[in-house]
């Protein structure tokens, strides 16, 4: 017996609930999974679920349904952050300001399915490519202080570095091919290796110090252009 499409086992989930039928707008699968650079059990499957309105009960709801629903595939996590409907005109300045939704906007613009709900890609307002170049600069910066004590965050963050380094040195996307690509052209070993290693699904190394001036280098560096 074939297994159970997990994308019509959301949309048959989320209509047998009368709460999250109601009140949830658009669920959206977006990054690797739909770009088509997905690695098996290392990449997170990504949602996006917008609500009208949103209780506690209904989240912790939603993410039930997509953990069992994507419990066949081989997914590290499911990552599935939310937002209002009525914050999508400015997330930036509104409710939550998701880097898919803000920095990352074009890739998820043109990589995405909408899995329950209402298209919402014409909802979203298109910022100045400077402004969000600073903007990211200045988060990636601030997470040295955000997550001091937390090496596991503080190596996310790195790895978000070596993506802008690559972003602002020539690579036209964020498919991981691009990235690798652009920081071998960038000739930053560092980054390059904190990039190769998220995308070999190897442990990094490295203690905090090193993650801290990685990040602080790189960050000041971009902001005192």
């Amino acid at each position: 017996m074939a297994e159970p499409d997990p994308l019509e086992c959301i949309k048959l989930k989320i209509r047998e609930d009368e709460a999250l039928r109601r009140d949830l707008h658009s669920l959206i699968l977006f990054g690797s999974y739909v770009r088509g650079d997905f690695i098996d059990g290392v990449s997170d499957i990504d949602f996006l679920a917008v609500f009208r309105a949103v209780s506690e009960d209904q989240l912790r709801r939603l993410r039930e349904i997509l953990e069992d629903c994507t419990s066949g595939l081989p997914r590290k996590l499911v990552d599935a952050p939310w937002e209002l409907l009525e914050n999508l005109d400015d997330p930036l300045r509104k409710g939550f300001p998701y880097k898919f939704l803000t920095f990352y906007q074009l890739d998820f613009i043109e990589n995405h399915l909408v899995v329950y709900g209402e298209e919402i890609s014409d909802l979203l307002p298109r910022y100045d490519r400077d402004e969000l170049l600073k903007w990211r600069a200045e988060r990636l910066l601030n997470s040295v202080s955000r997550f001091e004590g937390d090496p596991e965050m503080l190596k996310l963050s790195a790895g978000e570095v070596a993506r802008f380094l690559a972003i602002t040195n020539g690579a036209e996307g964020i498919a991981k091919g691009e990235v690798l690509s652009a920081l071998e052209a960038l000739g930053d070993r560092d980054a390059l290796e904190i990039y190769k290693a998220y995308v070999d699904g190897r442990e990094l190394e490295v203690d905090e110090g090193f993650l801290v001036e990685f990040i602080t280098s790189r960050m000041r560096a971009y902001l005192k252009r």
